[in-house]
């Protein structure tokens, strides 16, 4: 904990871009399509922040109306999760706060009612944001990020997504903590397998991981091959250039 007391500035803000680029989910039921289209203007970033305010608004009521139970909460704790990174990369960070830690509030929900790999994986990506957005809730929760990951593991040996949330912590996380090494060699365990099944999002987030591990390690041809992956799911979206920097 008092190790991250020592990150220079420089350190941190590849921390904080990691926290940017966690993935979101795979979806095991049904979503309505605002959720969706909300989901790609947040990652496209082609619209105002006001536009993807109404567009959250209305994908939030949509959940409401059609799913009960865990299943709303988990939906409700991806759409805190997107409006909140929104926020973040719009530099607004206060407000962002507030919706991961809505985020958060909604997958206890969840896992409250039912324990899953994807209540579990939510919850430890919701503290991840916060933890790059408030320095000193991050001193105190920056290990439940992956022990929610390893809790999700536990329910579901072979989840992608909970494995790529431990991998990014090697890749992106600042000394002591950081093992590029490490990292790149589980991200690339889970690009071996078959990620053609991930949701567009969570592709998109593991190629750019992968990218910023082979940079890392002054890997650069490999790096832009990654990027170039990235860029063709969200060519619009410029968290890449935030990372490269």
């Amino acid at each position: 904990g008092l190790a991250l007391s020592l990150y220079s500035s420089k350190s941190l803000i590849l921390s904080s871009m990691w926290f940017l680029f966690l993935p979101l989910a795979g979806y095991a039921q049904p979503f309505p399509e605002s959720f969706f289209v909300f989901r790609d203007t947040v990652y496209s970033q082609n619209k105002d922040l006001l536009e993807t305010m109404r567009l959250y608004t209305q994908a939030k009521q949509d959940i409401e109306e059609t799913l009960k139970g865990a299943e709303m909460y988990l939906a409700l704790s991806r759409g805190e999760y997107l409006i909140g990174l929104s926020f973040r990369a719009d530099k607004r960070s206060s407000e962002a706060a507030a919706f991961f830690e809505q985020g958060i509030a909604y997958a206890e929900e969840a896992l409250e009612l039912r324990p899953s790999p994807e209540g579990y994986r939510l919850l430890g990506t919701n503290i991840a944001f916060l933890c790059a957005i408030s320095r000193s809730y991050g001193l105190k929760n920056f290990g439940r990020i992956e022990e929610n990951a390893r809790k999700a593991l536990a329910l579901d040996p072979g989840n992608l997504l909970a494995r790529y949330l431990i991998a990014a912590q090697y890749v992106a996380a600042p000394w002591p903590l950081g093992n590029a090494k490490r990292g790149a060699a589980l991200l690339e365990e889970i690009a071996g397998q078959n990620i053609l099944n991930m949701d567009k999002e969570d592709l998109f987030n593991l190629y750019l991981m992968m990218e910023a591990a082979c940079l890392k390690l002054k890997r650069n041809q490999e790096a832009r091959v990654w990027n170039e992956r990235a860029a063709a799911l969200y060519p619009t979206n410029n968290f890449i250039s935030l990372l490269v920097k």
